[in-house]
């Protein structure tokens, strides 16, 4: 697979909660966390996007494919989905050099529908966030995928979204990302589940009135534990060294302007 396309299939704190996580009802919150999704027209942001893509080596053995791409993602007009929503386009552009021009690779489409920011992203809808969010929300951000789809990765299959739940790890906290201090920054893990055979890790943050300024995914699979006899070191081998296929992915703001 060229890993160009990896970016547009999918979109850093690790902590956990335990128990039942139940969302607040906060409507006076409900349109100031829509600061966390902005739309308007003209506004773009750019990002540097880090992949490292595993693939099986000729004869035996793992090699790991590192690429790094700049994302411009830029809002444009409004339009109506095939449900009758009002959604604006989003016009991702890519290159593979800094100072080369940039190339227009997809069309996506972003709104805020019935309360719950939605994002389209090559054809696969996603719900990012529901409105309004406390610390311990919680939600189906897949709820219009297949957990079962595949998708190839280097000449493999892959079933990226096996084992998603999106909560909320943070909100309203201040962070540095990369070269910008934020007052108000929103952290959702998306995926965090790993058995004997994959490893599934998706966690975006949200800053106020810019929207996404990090992601790290991590979606890497292994037979190296059903090896017979079973390695001693199984459970204990970290992923990075024991992966077979998959990929990373780390996605970080560099600028943006409304």
């Amino acid at each position: 697979m060229n890993p160009k396309l990896l970016f547009s299939l999918l979109p850093l704190a690790f902590l956990c909660s335990c128990g039942e996580r139940i969302t607040q009802t906060l409507d006076d919150r409900t349109e100031d966390q829509y600061a966390y999704f902005p739309l308007e027209s003209g506004f773009f942001r750019e990002y540097v996007v880090d992949s490292s893509i595993y693939d099986f080596a000729a004869g035996s053995g793992t090699i790991v494919l590192q690429s790094r791409t700049w994302v411009r993602e830029q809002v444009g007009d409004t339009l109506r989905d095939n449900t009758g929503a009002l959604m604006y386009r989003i016009e991702r552009f890519e290159k593979k050099e800094i100072n080369a021009p940039w190339e227009l690779k997809h069309i996506n489409t972003a709104g805020i529908v019935d309360n719950k920011a939605v994002s389209t992203e090559n054809n696969l809808r996603f719900l990012k966030m529901p409105f309004p969010m406390d610390r311990r929300s919680e939600w189906n951000g897949n709820v219009w995928l297949d957990a079962e789809q595949e998708i190839e990765i280097a000449g493999e299959r892959v079933r990226p979204f096996s084992n998603w739940r999106y909560e909320v790890d943070s909100i309203d906290i201040a962070a540095q990302i990369g070269a910008f201090a934020f007052d108000s920054l929103l952290v959702i893990t998306e995926a965090d589940d790993e058995n004997l055979i994959e490893r599934r890790l998706s966690i975006a943050r949200y800053a106020k009135n810019v929207g996404l300024v990090q992601r790290e995914q991590w979606i890497l699979d292994s037979q190296y534990c059903n090896q017979n006899p079973t390695p001693a070191d199984c459970a204990t081998k970290p992923w990075l060294l024991k992966a077979e296929k998959g990929y990373l992915l780390q996605q970080t703001l560099l600028d943006y302007k409304r």
